[in-house]
């Protein structure tokens, strides 16, 4: 059954049309809460732009009210933690007070010791015989942290273990070679690994009725897209209130 689970789950995410289901899916560095993020994520592309790794794409028009929005898919492409993003938001949806890498949090990486190369070899090891012939060694994800000895280190100069300081940045999940891949990245604020990547799904599932309003000040659903929809791109600019200090202008933005 968990080989069946497996499969759909690598189906689902390679699914196009089924990014609700994309597995290791991420907000950009400093992205606050999702619903406040929703509100103030005006789909500039300046994170995207910036980034030099190519890590931020939009969200597809499947996605429904997250379209256009930005997303590091990890499978595809982690994020190298370079803190070029979270200055270029001109709204505050990536909080520019975010400037350092441990900072973050974007989610947090678990590892499948079952399919894992290196704790393959240490049940080889131990049972003294190779069950697929091949005792291979991998320490792709220690070598690709960006992190490394402090978010992910080595048990016995071996076993990778994630420790507390993870900040979900992905780049083991994108690097890792086993298919199904070892790595995951359970994003912050989903309650287990089985509804990473199902969070928007199953919020609008879920999401309280706003006919009436927004009884907790936060517009959802239908609602937040006709807000968005009564946007107009001519004339000055939406105002928007801050908390922080907007930085007006970034450095080789023209």
């Amino acid at each position: 059954m968990s080989g069946l689970v497996q499969w759909l789950r690598s189906a689902l995410n390679e699914n196009p049309f089924k990014d609700d289901f994309a597995a290791d899916r991420m907000r950009p560095p400093g992205a606050v809460e999702e619903e406040r993020f929703m509100e103030l994520c005006i789909r500039c592309a300046r994170c995207i732009e910036v980034c030099p790794y190519s890590s931020i794409q939009r969200s597809s028009y499947y996605d429904r009210l997250q379209i256009g929005t930005p997303y590091v898919y990890a499978q595809q492409r982690g994020c190298y933690l370079c803190m070029l993003c979270p200055p270029v938001c001109p709204t505050g949806a990536l909080d520019p007070h975010v400037i350092r890498p441990l900072q973050v949090r974007m989610g947090i990486a678990r590892i499948n010791e079952k399919t894992c190369l290196n704790y393959i070899y240490e049940q080889d090891e131990l049972q003294g015989v190779s069950r697929d012939g091949s005792a291979m060694i991998c320490n792709v994800c220690f070598n690709v942290c960006p992190l490394r000895d402090t978010a992910i280190i080595l048990k016995n100069g071996l076993l990778p273990v994630i420790t507390d300081e993870c900040v979900g940045c992905g780049a083991c999940v994108e690097k890792c070679p086993t298919r199904p891949k070892s790595m995951q990245i359970i994003t912050e604020g989903m309650v287990d690994d089985l509804r990473s990547g199902m969070y928007h799904l199953r919020s609008r599932r879920t999401s309280p009725d706003t006919s009436h309003g927004p009884a907790d000040g936060i517009y959802h659903r239908e609602e937040l897209l006709q807000r968005k929809q009564e946007l107009s791109p001519q004339g000055q600019k939406p105002t928007f209130e801050y908390d922080f200090q907007v930085q007006e202008s970034v450095e080789g933005w023209e």
